[in-house]
């Protein structure tokens, strides 16, 4: 099968070594465009702080969003950067607002892309899991493959 889009979550470079190598695997072998994509949490630690402290409940988006906006963008220029040494024609680093699995998602329905590539290791395990369960069905509309790779 070939692609022309592929997308791939890149919250984590360090952790997620293998996702970023096997999309650029991917869209070397297909020609294809490459979307690296972070989200980003808009909300400062230290608001964050204090909502916590006045409500007492912790915020949800604190255990699956950890990147603020400066950290997402550094993330996929590094990205994007190792794409190109790797041989990628076109790569394109894309940040968006919210969790990670919402900002795949709408980079994925919005570019119709082909592919998207998820690790299975650290917080790229939970949007792994979203994945599975709870963007399916967006996925599906959009026709597109979810690659899940194991380090």
């Amino acid at each position: 099968m070939t692609y022309n889009t592929i997308v791939a979550a890149v919250g984590n470079l360090e952790e997620n070594t293998h996702v970023i190598d096997r999309a650029c695997e991917m869209a070397r072998l297909c020609d294809a465009t490459l979307l690296l994509v972070a989200g980003y949490d808009p909300v400062s630690p230290r608001d964050k702080a204090r909502v916590a402290d006045t409500a007492q409940v912790a915020d949800v988006r604190v255990a699956e969003t950890q990147l603020t906006e400066d950290e997402a963008y550094a993330v996929v220029e590094k990205a994007r950067d190792i794409a190109v040494e790797r041989g990628v024609g076109l790569a394109q680093g894309v940040v968006v607002e919210g969790t990670a699995a919402s900002a795949v998602t709408l980079v994925t329905l919005e570019a119709e892309a082909d592919l998207v590539v998820v690790g299975s290791k650290g917080v790229d395990s939970l949007l792994g899991r979203i994945f599975g369960a709870v963007s399916v069905q967006v996925l599906r509309k959009s026709k597109c493959d979810v690659l899940v790779v194991v380090p």
